[in-house]
């Protein structure tokens, strides 16, 4: 201990809530120490000196169970920062929130340097600020990574690769027509990572001829390791595996990075936008820790949901968890009748989300046979019990331009011999691969890429687009960029400039979705007449009215949604009918009769490449009235939606 220092008052504290938290007069540390039988000691220094100012035995003071806690007066938050030692090596504290030390990214740190903390003090204020709670049905999911979404030069934001870089794009996000972030692992996670270990620094019991266990990749293991070869790293940018899953990444801030990411949190409240975050557990981590991680991102944090891996999280205690009650989870085999039995929550908490909506869109869009069942489902089902969030493109595989650009992978620069990544992607490069001046091709590309969206942006789940797919971002044909700190997987804003057509398509989608709750209803429909108005709510049809074709080469449905079950600004909204034609065949459809005093009208057409007849800024102006019992042509790979309207009548939003 300094001799300019004095000595702290030392004392038993209550073992809840683990971690370290300022208190009045002093700060109280709280650590599992395990039945090890091992002392666990508890080191503080001094920011300003990196002196260490006292070490405590955490077993000395025993509060519950294996919990030791203890308070130590006269410190405070800001002036100190801690870390544990046991059996001589320095170990990691699972409830560690905020690490201690710079922000540079890219840089690598052994656990000594690395498992370093600060206490926590909450001094953010809030203000106002309200959860915006928006519901499913309601919703539009838009997945990015923070870094990424901002850190290229053409971003134009102030505070490149941050949570303050996500803050300035507010605008951008309501411009578009998107409410809720996803945001890819922001938890703070060692982004350099081993991928290979000389022997000579292998501990004998360790040696062996191949690195697959998960142990030996964690950058831990070389805080005890020595030797005069390197060992051979690779950057996670992506952030998926271990992490201090209590603490926001310290490089995703221009310099504090709780204070910016509440900031950015606050900032996407006031514009109606939700939060919500990646949190993808490892098996290391207890179940009773995952609970509380959950919680002081809601308390402190006031996001809005998570996305969770639900074999690890105990999803249904969190659910029924009285701190977490309202906010959203969200992950692949939750079983909701586990936790409402056959009741019907007031309130969807809970939503499903998996590759399934995925794999039948990619095959339906390339005009695979034998798809068609499976494409009504997934457009038209939605559950009782639980949202479902739906997407066509993510982090893991292709973006929706090299989709519709590349029949194979090519990660080669990823330095895996492009072994890495899916080989099952279920793309088309519409007949060239890659980068291309055909215009034949590049045409068919930009059909491809409307219809994809029409496919996600109008099922009857919630649509989730992955950041850069609304102007056409492409990884040039990388699908899986997680170690690709570069212009490969950052945004290149100049796309946006570039694909503005693409982009206004898109927008004009989510608002004409927004717009129509019969396009987003908040129940499932029955596809009945339970009305007795002669519709049913939803109704299938193939090339003929009611006659929907599922044989196996059959890529055409029509799908038409009755306006008179919902309603808007107090008047029955108004009927749809979409026109997929997957087919690389022209059809001829003939489309349902609507009630005396309507007529269709066809306000889209993805064969176009101005999908929308653009008129006095309205994107519904009418494009092509439809006389009664006339046939339409449905061009090959395209989509055409009609909307009713009442005879001599203008389409108004």
């Amino acid at each position: 201990m300094s001799e300019h220092t004095v000595k702290p008052l030392i004392r038993q504290a209550q073992p809840l809530p683990l971690g370290a938290y300022e208190v009045q007069g002093g700060i109280r540390f709280a650590v599992d120490v395990t039945d090890s039988g091992e002392k666990t000691t508890l080191r503080i220094m001094e920011q300003s000196t990196d002196e260490i100012l006292c070490e405590i035995c955490m077993n000395d003071y025993p509060a519950c169970g294996n919990v030791c806690a203890v308070y130590v007066g006269g410190f405070k938050a800001g002036r100190i920062y801690y870390q544990y030692v046991r059996n001589g090596m320095v170990i990691e504290d699972i409830y560690g929130m905020k690490l201690h030390g710079g922000n540079t990214w890219g840089i690598f740190k052994p656990t000594e340097e690395r498992a370093v903390y600060e206490p926590w003090r909450n001094t953010f204020s809030w203000g106002d600020d309200r959860h915006p709670a928006i519901p499913y049905h309601e919703m539009v999911l838009y997945k990015l990574h923070v870094r990424g979404f901002t850190k290229h030069s053409s971003s134009k934001v102030r505070h490149k690769g941050t949570f303050l870089g996500i803050s300035e794009k507010a605008d951008y996000f309501k411009d578009l027509g998107v409410n809720s972030l996803v945001l890819m692992p922001v938890a703070d996670f060692p982004e350099v990572k081993v991928r290979e270990l000389p022997p000579s620094l292998l501990p004998p019991t360790l040696l062996q001829s191949t690195l697959e266990s998960d142990r030996l990749q964690d950058l831990s293991m070389l805080s005890s390791m020595s030797g005069n070869r390197e060992p051979k790293t690779y950057l996670n940018c992506w952030g998926y595996g271990k992490a201090q899953f209590f603490a926001p990444k310290v490089s995703f801030a221009h310099s504090n990075c709780v204070a910016e990411f509440c900031t950015m949190v606050r900032e996407l409240h006031k514009n109606g936008i939700e939060v919500i975050l990646e949190l993808l557990f490892d098996d290391s981590t207890p179940s009773g820790a995952i609970l509380d991680c959950l919680r002081h991102w809601v308390l402190y944090y006031h996001v809005d949901g998570f996305w969770v891996n639900s074999e690890i999280v105990p999803v249904e205690m969190a659910a029924k968890d009285p701190l977490l009650a309202g906010i959203k989870l969200i992950s692949s085999g939750i079983d909701p009748s586990r936790i409402y039995g056959k009741k019907i929550p007031a309130k969807k908490c809970l939503a499903s989300a998996d590759d399934s909506f995925q794999n039948t869109m990619r095959c339906f869009l390339k005009g695979d046979e034998n798809c068609m069942s499976s494409f009504v489902y997934h457009n038209t089902s939605s559950q009782t019990q639980q949202g479902t969030v739906h997407y066509i493109t993510t982090n893991n595989g292709f973006t929706l331009a090299d989709l519709v650009s590349y029949d194979t992978k090519h990660n080669e620069d990823n330095g895996e011999d492009n072994k890495d990544g899916t080989d099952y992607n279920n793309s088309w490069n519409c007949g060239a691969e890659g980068k291309t001046r055909r215009r034949k091709v590049l045409a068919l590309r930009r059909r491809q890429m409307y219809n994809a969206m029409v496919f996600l942006i109008f099922q009857q789940g919630t649509p989730m687009i992955y950041s850069g797919d609304e102007f056409g971002n492409s990884q040039q044909g990388n699908n899986n960029a997680y170690c690709q700190d570069n212009e490969i997987f950052w945004l290149n804003w100049r796309d946006l400039t570039k694909n503005r057509r693409h982009f206004e398509f898109v927008k004009g989608l989510l608002a004409l979705r927004g717009a129509h709750p019969i396009l987003h209803p908040e129940k499932p429909f029955r596809q009945m007449d339970y009305l007795s108005c002669g519709f049913p709510d939803l109704s299938l049809h193939g090339q003929h009215p009611w006659k929907a074709n599922f044989d196996k080469d059959s890529r055409y449905i029509g799908i038409m949604y009755c306006g008179k079950y919902a309603r808007r600004n107090g008047k029955e909204d108004s009927t749809f009918y979409f026109a997929y034609n997957m087919h690389w065949e022209t059809k001829e459809v003939s489309l349902p009769v609507l009630p005396k005093g309507q007529q269709w009208e066809k306000i889209m057409d993805t064969f176009y490449e101005e999908p929308w007849n653009i008129m006095d800024d309205n994107v519904n102006a009418p494009q092509e009235e439809i006389p009664l019992e006339e046939d339409v042509v449905i061009r090959g790979r395209s989509i055409q939606i009609y909307m009713s309207i009442d005879h001599g009548k203008k389409i108004i939003l």
